[in-house]
């Protein structure tokens, strides 16, 4: 146990996060929509498209093909890849109010350009399936038809800052109006605020912002904040809106300190991120949600602006997508390409990353797996026969040539995979995106560059240059 001095009880305490805690919500967003399979997603107050950005990447390789191309063979385990699944978004929308945050999103989810010349040094990362993006300008308390049975919506860091007259709104619009089958939820716990004090602390230790609707003497980690619930508060919030929408919800927490606390309050204190998963239930009809939903918001007769298009992107999909050659054919790829690299083995994700073996699989890397299992040139090493783990799955070039030396590594060491011992990556200097000052964005206003709170870490405005992330 730290030992703290008796002067220093009137100070905040030094907490880190490991990873940020920004990204550990990121994760337990991702991690859903990957355990989910979801398609569909709607992110309100999407700030500077932080979850859009990764959200709009292509997925390595298509889901695996339907028996009338490849019919499956049950003596052997299928090619899933990476034990995470991948994501295969088609349709994702971004909700703002903040111009220069859309701006920055529309940026950040533009499809890439085409002229970018290819060198040895790039990897190639073809687009197997169609997506569209849309971002929408306006408050969340204006019905948009296109949200209406949207798959999931996620709301990250966004509930804290509505103001008191459009929160009514919220579940009656998300859960009845769009009535998805996932709400996704994050918000400050102000249960752990607790943890950057010491229990006796005075209060003016405390270095956030007096709840600006007086309704509290509660102080908050961000000038923005119009309420912080503790996790009591929000679980309960949450078991109501479930039982009254027609939803099962699971609440949880993300973030803990990496330094123990001196006075062993982890578990009192629990995460600095309260969570919440709304998944629906058969207890209620859509029509229902949506009839209930829309006389809620009519009733609240809050003023409102149609949301403004603000961009639109089409990420098309490569003209090989499912349209994949022979087994014979993608065997002789795999054959040229080893021999060209004068390579005995390959990992099975090495190849796939050559265009030409993906382009011929059509985006189905199991036609790969099997391509090499029926070649008489190639055999599939698997992990000693043991598990599934197809990270270590190799690809083996049976009777190549026998010269498997390459060229360049033959009188020297100027190999391009030659790394000195002794060399360490130097640190990536990041600058944060730029706004005007007083614009404000439902999602991550807080600045995202740092992961601690110290007695040098004022909770400043968003405003200031640096910041850190424990601001929510």
């Amino acid at each position: 146990m730290d030992i703290i001095p008796e002067d220093g009880y009137d100070q905040e305490l030094k907490v880190t996060f490991q990873p940020e805690l920004y990204l550990q919500r990121r994760i337990w967003i991702l991690d859903l929509l990957r355990k989910e399979s979801i398609t569909q997603v709607l992110d309100v107050g999407c700030g500077e498209g932080q979850l859009l950005s990764p959200l709009s990447q292509a997925a390595s390789w298509l889901s695996p093909p339907p028996p009338s191309i490849l019919p499956p063979k049950n003596s052997e385990p299928g090619y899933t890849g990476n034990p995470i699944p991948n994501l295969h978004i088609s349709h994702l929308h971004g909700l703002d109010i903040s111009q220069p945050d859309l701006e920055f999103a529309a940026r950040s989810t533009a499809p890439s350009s085409d002229d970018i010349p290819l060198s040895q040094f790039h990897i190639h990362h073809n687009r197997w399936e169609e997506l569209e993006v849309k971002l929408w300008q306006g408050g969340l308390e204006v019905i948009n038809e296109e949200f209406v049975n949207i798959e999931c919506i996620v709301s990250m860091e966004v509930i804290e800052h509505l103001p008191p007259e459009i929160v009514p709104a919220f579940a009656p619009l998300l859960l009845g109006v769009y009535h998805p089958e996932f709400l996704l939820i994050t918000t400050p716990s102000y249960t752990y605020n607790s943890r950057f004090t010491a229990p006796n602390a005075p209060t003016s230790a405390r270095q956030g912002f007096v709840d600006p609707t007086g309704r509290t003497d509660r102080i908050f980690r961000h000038d923005d904040h119009q309420f912080e619930w503790t996790f009591e508060e929000f679980r309960e919030w949450c078991d109501e809106t479930a039982k009254e929408w027609g939803y099962a919800v699971e609440v949880s927490g993300v973030g803990r300190a990496v330094q123990p606390d001196p006075w062993g309050r982890e578990k009192e204190l629990g995460y600095a991120t309260s969570v919440a998963c709304f998944k629906k239930n058969n207890t209620m009809q859509d029509c229902e949600r949506g009839r209930r939903g829309r006389e809620v918001v009519t009733e609240l007769a809050l003023p409102s602006k149609e949301h403004e298009l603000f961009s639109k992107h089409i990420h098309r999909s490569h003209p090989s997508s499912q349209k994949p050659k022979s087994l014979v054919e993608v065997a002789e790829a795999v054959v040229e390409k080893m021999d060209h690299f004068h390579e005995t083995f390959m990992r099975v994700e090495e190849l796939w990353f050559e265009p030409e073996i993906s382009v011929a699989c059509g985006g189905w890397i199991e036609l790969l797996i099997r391509a090499a299992e029926e070649s008489e040139s190639l055999s599939v090493m698997r992990d000693g026969g043991i598990g599934n783990d197809e990270k270590i799955w190799m690809i083996q070039r049976l009777g190549g040539p026998t010269n498997l030396v390459p060229p360049w590594s033959a009188n020297s060491e100027s190999s391009l995979d030659y790394i000195p011992p002794e060399w360490e990556p130097e640190g990536r200097v990041f600058e944060d995106s730029a706004r005007a000052d007083g614009e404000f964005s439902w999602n991550n206003s807080e600045l995202e560059t740092g992961n601690e709170w110290s007695e040098n870490n004022n909770w400043g405005s968003s405003n200031e240059a640096g910041g850190a992330d424990w601001r929510d």
